[in-house]
């Protein structure tokens, strides 16, 4: 997951060019306008730009909250999950919180629920 501050982020016509990927942080966007969440991060697995998640640090409950999760087009959405899937626990670690929770919203979340569930059994 890259930060929004990073070079493949703010440079947006570079990423449009190189990865054929359109990314706006919509934090400032009104929420009715919002197509992928709040703080959308793109997800960048080995040269390519293959999924979309919208994190929120929910400190209260020291928990990573996954909002929505999306693969960008013509990428499978099993193998992107996998990824995503096994650096959910660092980024939480990363910001000081205990757990993963992953919601329902966009293509990608079912999956990413199915392979950590799978991950999540003893």
């Amino acid at each position: 997951m890259l930060s929004p501050f990073d070079p493949v982020c703010w440079n947006r016509s570079r990423s449009e060019r190189l990865f054929n990927f359109h990314y706006r942080i919509e934090i400032y966007t009104p929420a009715h306008r919002r197509v992928y969440g709040y703080y959308v991060l793109p997800v960048l697995c080995g040269d390519s730009l293959v999924g979309r998640v919208d994190l929120e640090a929910d400190r209260q409950n020291s928990t990573l909250l996954v909002h929505a999760a999306y693969a960008e087009p013509g990428v499978a959405t099993d193998a992107v999950a996998l990824r995503v899937v096994a650096e959910l626990p660092s980024m939480a670690a990363w910001l000081g919180l205990e757990r993963v929770e992953i919601s329902d919203r966009g293509d990608l979340a079912s999956p990413l629920r199915l392979v950590a569930g799978h991950y999540a059994r003893p």
